[in-house]
């Protein structure tokens, strides 16, 4: 084992714990607060211990390019060598590692690509994903990834670390609960100042340009000038949203007696140095400095001399835009615990300031943490990786959060449409391809489609101004203008090159170029004007947008109706508004329809057919479609199956009364789904004995909907009765426990009546309105006495029979149905309603008497015997 001095940093006392817990282990997770040296120390911990053999690399994730290549520089300070011996780093499109390299910082994208294209990950004895805590998408994805090689790879040990997360939990999930290393940190007094809320930024103005009065880098500006009024050592620290704000600021505040310094991820090494190197490039300059960052400067990047912070409690995060069906960049609020981290950065090298430009209530109600990338991103890319490694959808890994349901769905049709996955989720030819270019899948796969007909340099260009588009500007002035000696365009020709075919099939130039690979890189972005010469258009994607005038093309003379859409986002203006979706064009092209379908993968003809309940008929058409965007419709005879598959949609999605009206229900229909669902209740209230009958009013049985469907499908009114006493269980028979009519003493047959049943009705709403109902009928002749133990609430609407009270004469009681007593509507000679009563001995021992006396008066002529019940 070697060593290499290490400098005092409070991280130094975790380092026994750290080595003990990856020798028991094999993994950790590492808690330990900003500036204790723990993206310094750690890899040097492992590098240097006999755990990694000595041919290994450690692999330290570092999530954003600038860190990595600051973190690789300062460690190849520190061990006296030189950058891209044995310490390095690789970062999209740079790298400076050799054969000697042992520590090498990487972004995570770069190790996931390699986690993809040798599983095994050859030479790699350790890997380090730091500041598991932000949890951007490819961190996420190489955490769990890492944990799941773990298992295939005794020999790999595995660290995360970092400064907020629950480490309890990223224990758990590598399987590694009882190797978790807490290095606390000494941190000096923080003097936290707030904003008055009249001066707080929420009341920034979504309408001012950057830098203008009102903007968000306004009230930066301000805060640093009081930062600047009320403090006098040391220097200060900015936070702000974007890496434009960041240089406006910066020219604002360059004078002799202030250095101004732009730190953001796309500065190259040298620029970096001359931020967190004080000892190199400023070092002769005495001026106080003040350094406007993005998040880069929250985690990744340690800012040495500061002691004042001015944070703006605001985040640039990714959020799925569901209008561009990707993932866009807005401006949120922060979370409490990532302000926490910033205005640690003002407390290392002595008692710190920190102004907050919102107001102590603003910042109470902030969340406490950041919502996680895989919950609010685009997982287009997410679950093509997935695929890759053979988990679709994630099925099987580590992940500390799983895929949101919405958004991976939304992600695998997009896939499913590239034909990178096919309808399992299960990976393609085309998405192995895909997979290996570093780029979002829809720029990739438009990539290598477009290359077939446009030269590649240009194809490049296309790519990187879709990449990094956020200007209003025509899309072939703004291509045109790219140097094809940008080095992302360099690697994107280099990335594509070997996948272009040596001659162009068909080839395309000028702006017929330019719009084609836009189109073949954004197909869902596709759009067509809803009518000709509409300021409205409808994507392929099915969003609704407005052409903002003035764009090129719109006012020209071919006045072409489809076009090339290189971005599209929300408006407030009343045109937006008119698209029903608040979504205008923002930068976008013309297109002739050959490209545009061609772009689009052709178009597809489908038949569509419905059943329309007013005119009782299957209708049928046939589209010509490219994706939401239809060509063509012309109505067609819908074939049986298509014609059945509609009736068979139209129940399932039809209200009651609309079943109702399909259905034709006959008389003797209609009586036997009343019976049919009296047992069903019955039994639902303990009668065992009506077991086994359908709830109708859940709807109609499955079995039946097949053979109704043909029925409606052809013009034929469907045999509900006989289908439905197909289900009549057979050693229960309906005419016994539910008869149709009952026989009296009389010799006279009275049908009875059974509550009414809506075919499809909601049960409970249903039912119990009926009880109520029904306790209401009973009128005072009934006294209730004698009756038996009431049934349960579900069948408190009785079955009823209607007829004379002397046709009563000689029942000694109510009969009973399925348990539950009959309800008597008893009338006079003349038809007229006596009595109701499901009580007969209680009612012929008590109110008959009063109810014989009327009708005797009434009715001398006939019988009114003094003992009803004995006839």
């Amino acid at each position: 084992m070697s060593t290499t001095p290490t400098p005092n940093l409070p991280f130094s006392a975790g380092r026994t714990a750290l080595l003990s817990a990856l020798a028991e282990f094999g993994a950790a997770v590492v808690h330990a607060p900003p500036g204790t040296g723990k993206t310094t120390l750690a890899p040097q911990f492992l590098a240097d211990a006999d755990l990694v053999a000595p041919d290994q690399r450690v692999i330290v994730t570092q999530p954003r390019r600038v860190a990595a290549r600051s973190a690789a520089a300062r460690l190849a300070e520190l061990r006296g060598t030189e950058l891209g011996g044995k310490v390095g780093y690789t970062v999209r499109g740079d790298s400076r590692v050799s054969k000697q390299t042992r520590i090498e910082m990487v972004t995570p994208g770069v190790l996931l690509r390699r986690m993809l294209r040798d599983p095994d990950l050859p030479g790699v004895g350790a890997i380090v994903v730091d500041e598991v805590h932000e949890r951007h998408i490819e961190s996420d994805l190489v955490f769990a990834i890492a944990a799941q090689l773990r298992e295939l790879r005794d020999d790999l040990l595995v660290v995360a670390m970092s400064a907020t997360v629950d480490a309890q939990r990223f224990a758990n999930l590598l399987g590694v609960p009882e190797a978790v290393v807490h290095v606390p940190a000494p941190i000096y007094p923080l003097e936290i100042h707030y904003a008055a809320a009249a001066d707080s930024i929420t009341h920034r103005r979504s309408d001012s340009r950057p830098g203008q009065p009102g903007s968000i880098e306004a009230f930066i500006a301000a805060g640093v000038r009081r930062a600047l009024e009320e403090t006098t050592e040391g220097d200060i620290l900015a936070f702000v949203p974007t890496i434009r704000g960041t240089e406006l600021l910066a020219q604002q505040f360059d004078f002799p007696e202030l250095t101004a310094f732009a730190l953001h991820g796309q500065l190259s090494p040298k620029q970096q140095s001359e931020i967190v190197n004080p000892r190199g490039a400023t070092s002769a300059n005495p001026t106080r400095r003040v350094i406007f960052a993005t998040d880069v400067a929250e985690s990744s990047i340690t800012v040495p001399g500061v002691r004042v912070v001015v944070d703006t409690c605001l985040s640039r995060v990714s959020r799925r835009d569901s209008s561009r069906g990707m993932s866009v960049l807005v401006t949120e609020s922060a979370a409490q615990a990532s302000c926490v981290q910033r205005a640690g950065r003002a407390g290392r090298e002595g008692p710190g300031t920190v102004f907050r430009l919102i107001s102590a209530d603003e910042w109470a109600r902030l969340p406490e943490f950041a919502a996680p990338a895989i919950q609010t991103s685009d997982l287009t890319g997410a679950l093509l990786d997935v695929a890759a490694w053979g988990a679709p959808m994630g099925e099987g890994l580590a992940l500390p959060d799983p895929f949101p349901q919405n958004n991976a769905a939304a992600a695998a049709a997009t896939l499913r449409q590239l034909g990178a996955i096919d309808a399992d989720g299960t990976i393609t030819e085309l998405g192995e391809l895909l997979v290996t270019l570093p780029l979002d899948p829809r720029h990739a796969r438009g990539g290598l489609l477009a290359s077939r007909r446009v030269p590649v340099e240009l194809v490049a260009r296309v790519l990187q101004f879709l990449d990094v588009t956020s200007s209003h500007r025509a899309p072939a002035g703004a291509i045109r203008d790219m140097s094809p000696k940008d080095p992302a365009v360099r690697r994107l020709v280099r990335l594509l090159q070997p996948h272009a075919p040596r001659e162009l099939s068909d080839p395309l130039t000028g702006e017929d170029a330019i719009a084609y690979t836009i189109a073949c890189a954004r197909p869902d972005l596709l759009a067509r004007r809803v009518d000709p010469g509409s300021e409205r258009v409808l994507t392929v994607g099915g969003t609704g947008a407005v052409i903002p005038k003035g764009m090129p093309g719109v006012d020209a003379p071919h006045n072409e109706q489809w076009f090339a859409v290189a971005d599209i986002g929300r408006s407030e203006s009343a045109s937006a508004r008119k698209s029903g979706t608040g979504s205008i064009l923002r930068s976008a092209m013309p297109i002739s329809e050959e490209l545009a379908l061609a772009a689009a993968g052709g178009v597809v003809k489908e038949r569509t057919a419905s059943y329309s309940v007013e005119k009782k008929r299957v209708q049928a058409r046939e589209r010509t479609v490219v994706g939401a965007v239809e060509l063509s419709s012309a109505p067609v005879k819908p074939s049986a199956p298509e014609a059945e598959e509609a009736v068979s949609a139209a129940i399932a999605q039809a209200s009651p009364e609309q079943l109702e009206e399909m259905l034709q229900l006959s008389g003797n229909a209609r009586e036997l789904v009343k019976r049919m669902q009296y047992l069903h209740d019955a039994a639902a209230a303990g009668f065992e004995r009506a077991s086994g009958y359908p709830d109708l009013r859940a709807g109609l049985p499955e079995e039946l909907l097949s053979f109704i469907a043909a029925d409606i499908a052809a013009g034929r009114r469907p045999d509900i009765a006989s289908l439905l006493r197909g289900l009549i269980p057979w050693d229960q028979p309906i005419d016994e426990l539910a008869p149709e009519s009952l026989e009296l003493p009389s010799g006279r047959t009275r049908r009875l009546t059974y509550p009414e049943v809506l075919i499809g009705s909601a049960a409970d709403g249903a039912v119990n309105d009926a009880a109520s109902e029904a306790t209401d009928e009973v009128v005072p002749e009934s006294s209730g006495e004698g009756q038996a133990e009431p049934a349960p609430e579900i069948l408190a609407e009785p079955v009823v029979l209607a007829t004379k009270l002397q046709d009563a004469f000689g029942l000694t009681e109510s009969p009973r149905i399925a348990g539950r007593r009959v309800q008597f509507h008893l009338l006079s000679p003349a038809q007229r309603p006596v009595a109701v009563t499901d009580d007969l001995a209680s009612f012929w021992a008590g109110p008959y008497q009063g109810v014989r006396k009327d009708m005797r008066g009434r009715y001398p002529k006939h019988a009114w015997p003094e003992d009803p019940a004995a006839g």
